[in-house]
C-alpha cells in the first residue's frame, strides 16, 4: 500500500510540473521579424512624434507579395511615401523593436512632456504601443532611428 500510494504522489508531482513548465509565460521574441523568415508577416511599424508645433509620423509597412513602403508624413501631409527592399525592412523594424523594449522597460511617460511619441508595432494581428517623451530617452536614441527612416528614402 505505502508503494502504491508513493507511485501516485510521484506520478502527481510530475504532473503538476509538468503543467507549470507549459503553463509559463512565453518566451520574448529575440527580434520582430526574423532576417532569415521565408516570409514576412504582414505587419506596420509607426512612430509618430511632436516636435514644437508640428506632428510626425514615420510609418512602414509590409504587404501580401513581398512589397515593403516606408512613408513620412508631416501634419497628417505625406511628405514621401516609396518602397523599400526587404532585408532594409526587416532590418529597420528589427531596430525599432529593440528599442521599444528597452525603453518600454525603464522610463516611465511624464504628464509634463513637450515632445511625446507613441511607436506602434503591428504583427500578424498583434498590436503593441510605447509611450513616451524624447526628453527621458537621454541617448538620443529614438531622434537616431527617425534619421535612419528618413535616410531610407534616399539610398534606395
Amino acid at each position: 500500500m505505502d508503494r502504491c500510494r508513493w507511485f501516485n504522489c510521484a506520478l502527481i508531482t510530475i504532473g503538476f510540473l509538468f503543467l507549470g513548465a507549459c503553463a509559463s509565460n512565453p518566451k520574448k521574441e529575440a527580434s520582430f521579424i526574423s532576417p532569415s523568415a521565408a516570409a514576412v508577416p504582414d505587419s506596420r511599424i509607426s512612430i509618430n512624434y511632436h516636435l514644437r508645433h508640428n506632428y510626425y509620423l514615420f510609418q512602414m509597412q509590409s504587404g501580401g507579395a513581398g512589397v515593403y513602403t516606408a512613408k513620412s508624413t508631416v501634419n497628417e501631409k505625406v511628405i514621401e511615401n516609396r518602397p523599400v527592399s526587404r532585408e532594409k525592412y526587416i532590418a529597420f523594424a528589427n531596430r525599432v523593436y529593440d528599442f521599444a523594449e528597452k525603453y518600454n522597460g525603464s522610463v516611465a511617460t511624464q504628464d509634463d512632456c513637450k515632445s511625446p511619441f507613441t511607436i506602434r508595432m503591428e504583427k500578424a494581428g498583434a498590436v503593441k504601443d510605447v509611450q513616451g517623451c524624447r526628453g527621458s530617452d537621454e541617448t538620443g536614441e529614438l531622434g537616431k532611428i527617425i534619421r535612419e527612416g528618413e535616410i531610407l528614402f534616399y539610398s534606395e
